[in-house]
């Protein structure tokens, strides 16, 4: 009976541990990015990451993370700013530094080089004539291109005038689509009166008017936002789309409006205090 009852006991303390093994590999690190962002694909470089879960806006990501239904979310600096004050979220941190930068441009379609030229020429100078700055200052407090090296898209040499009809589509049409999420409150969203607005938007509508044209918003899924641009749904992407080499083979950019970094978000009690804590 002592030798079954020892033997018992290794079988439990086995079954027992075995079980907390599981619990504990199983338990991992559960990450919210918002689908079709950059965010995702570098969640996955972090081997405690065992989860990327994906969500439709920041909103939710924020609100999971609240809740404590995931245990980080990565996004943007300013983004998440923006966002835990705006909902009052006390138990919320930025943790750690930036992650890594991205730049901001907008998208357009590989033919379309004659737009891409005229929005270039249209931020050039809404940014020299101090434009921008009162626009970045009503959202962020601050110019956030002060400081900051700003290189163009493609060098001016390789840039040649484009002879594309791209341009004369869009003064003929009278108005020029841009496209964006409408859920990435500050750079666009949709105000409590039921208004799109945001630092995108008027931006936007700033290079609209400098075009001559009406500013049109077309509101859609992050995740399918290239496509429609891709397939002529609209005539660019303007709705914080970070330039990437991926994007890169399928669609060009226009010079830099914005430079902005991934930024991880946790509670305040959390133990992870920055992204190395989950290598």
């Amino acid at each position: 009976m002592k030798n079954s009852f020892k033997t018992l006991c290794i079988i439990l303390t086995v079954v027992v541990t075995g079980g907390l093994i599981t619990a504990c590999a199983s338990k991992g690190i559960k990450i919210g990015v918002v689908t079709g962002t950059t965010y995702g694909e570098k969640a996955k470089e972090y081997s405690k990451i065992t989860e990327v879960k994906s969500y439709k806006d920041d909103n939710l990501n924020l609100q999971e993370l609240a809740n404590k239904r995931i245990d980080g979310v990565i996004t943007d600096k300013l983004v998440a700013l923006y966002g835990i004050k705006q909902a009052n979220y006390k138990d919320l941190k930025l943790a750690g530094a930036l992650i890594y930068t991205e730049t901001i441009a907008v998208a357009v379609r590989k033919e379309d080089n004659s737009l891409r030229q005229a929005i270039n020429t249209t931020i050039g100078t809404i940014i020299e004539d101090g434009t921008y700055a009162k626009i970045s200052k009503k959202y962020f407090g601050k110019d956030i291109l002060e400081g900051v090296k700003y290189e163009k898209t493609i060098a001016k040499a390789k840039d040649v005038p484009a002879e594309d009809s791209s341009l004369a589509r869009v003064k003929k049409a009278g108005k020029i689509t841009f496209a964006l999420s409408g859920g990435y409150p500050p750079f666009n969203f949709i105000s409590s009166d039921d208004k799109l607005t945001g630092f995108d938007v008027e931006i936007g509508k700033e290079v609209a008017k400098r075009l001559g044209v009406k500013y049109v918003a077309v509101t859609t899924d992050w995740s399918g936002i290239l496509e429609g641009l891709r397939s002529g749904r609209y005539d660019a992407i303007f709705g914080s789309m970070a330039v990437t080499p991926e994007r890169l083979k399928v669609v060009n950019f226009t010079d830099p409006y914005c430079y902005s970094g991934a930024q991880l978000v946790v509670p305040k009690d959390s133990k992870i205090k920055s992204i190395n804590d989950l290598k």
